[in-house]
């Protein structure tokens, strides 16, 4: 095996940390091949200085005059060299069906392959590639972004001042679905400052004013990180003792640093998309009737982004998870630890 291609592209963030692990797997089985990853932007620049890693290609974003922009991106590199291993956890428009006819001796069209509930999907990945031969048992590790010296010594410069334990709080989601109340947020953040002695930092997201209001209910020594690049968001994160936030990407940037993480989860299922300890993922209200856990996305309330249920007075599921029970899982990284600069 020479060259290898992996696909990725299924439009997330969170999709292309969930498929570090078996990319960098990939990578260790065959040293002497080259790996070329196929993804979108703005989260492929997380793969970029990554030893691993070979060539971060990138395909246009879909919208209504690219509407088959991954396929058309996936066809072209494709066939633009002799392939020996290609693997995708792509399979809409016909993707698959690319990469089952590319002529490559050795492919995986689809790492998804209909996930068990409560199989984690990363570790899937991993397990797939192995049934098949695919990777070594000792090339299997926990995913491990990478950060360069310099980038690192930036946010080290911004976050100067700033006292450990250092918590950042990772308020945004990319839907009102899994966006946890603010004023919850605020009693963590305060609790944790009393509790603990805690510094905070709360990244701008999505809404600009999100991260002004939370650091205001937290009160003082809690500071906005402004909006800039992935890649200085994770350099920033990399110096966290802890890291709260809901099922997103920047949570999953924070846990592929080795950053301990608690996860709040609503609509999606912890089961299948947690985190392994020694991180902590919390369900809010597992029982709900409305749970599919085969596609959660055809959930009533996933596009609504609000909870179907009339006898509960919520907004989404995840209300159910209170402030303390966030301080309880975070309590377990932060005993113990002195206040320092």
């Amino acid at each position: 095996v020479r060259e290898i291609l992996f696909v990725e592209l299924l439009g997330g963030l969170g999709d292309v940390l969930i498929s570090l692990g078996a990319i960098q797997a990939l990578a260790r089985s065959y040293p002497g091949a080259r790996l070329t990853v196929l993804t979108f932007p703005p989260g492929g620049e997380l793969l970029e200085d990554d030893p691993l890693i070979h060539e971060v290609v990138y395909a246009p974003s879909p919208g209504p005059s690219l509407p088959h922009s991954a396929r058309l991106a996936a066809e072209r590199l494709l066939a633009r060299g002799d392939w020996d291993l290609v693997v995708s956890d792509t399979s809409y428009d016909g993707i698959d069906g690319l990469i089952r006819n590319c002529g490559a001796p050795l492919t995986v069209e689809n790492l998804w392959r209909s996930p068990p509930p409560d199989e984690r999907v990363d570790g899937r990945f991993l397990r797939i590639l192995s049934e098949e031969g695919l990777i070594r048992p000792e090339a299997i590790s926990p995913a491990r972004l990478h950060l360069t010296p310099e980038e690192r010594s930036v946010a080290a410069g911004e976050l100067t001042g700033l006292r450990r334990p250092l918590v950042f709080l990772l308020p945004d989601a990319g839907m009102e679905v899994k966006r946890w109340p603010e004023e919850s947020w605020g009693s963590l953040g305060r609790a944790l400052r009393e509790r603990y002695g805690a510094d905070i930092v709360v990244p701008v997201g999505s809404d600009s004013g999100q991260a002004e209001r939370v650091t205001r209910l937290v009160g003082e020594r809690a500071r906005v990180w402004p909006r800039g690049t992935l890649r200085e968001l994770a350099a920033a994160l990399s110096f966290a003792d802890v890291a709260v936030g809901a099922d997103t990407g920047p949570l999953r940037i924070a846990a592929a640093l080795g950053v301990p993480t608690v996860t709040l989860f609503g609509p999606s299922w912890h089961g299948r998309y947690g985190q392994p300890p020694p991180h902590v993922d919390l369900q809010g209200y597992p029982a709900c009737p409305q749970r599919n856990v085969s596609d959660f996305t055809r959930q009533p309330c996933w596009y609504v982004g609000e909870c179907t249920l009339k006898e509960r007075p919520w907004s989404t599921c995840l209300e159910d998870v209170s402030a303390g029970d966030v301080l309880t899982a975070v309590a377990p990284f932060l005993e113990g630890r002195s206040d320092s600069e």
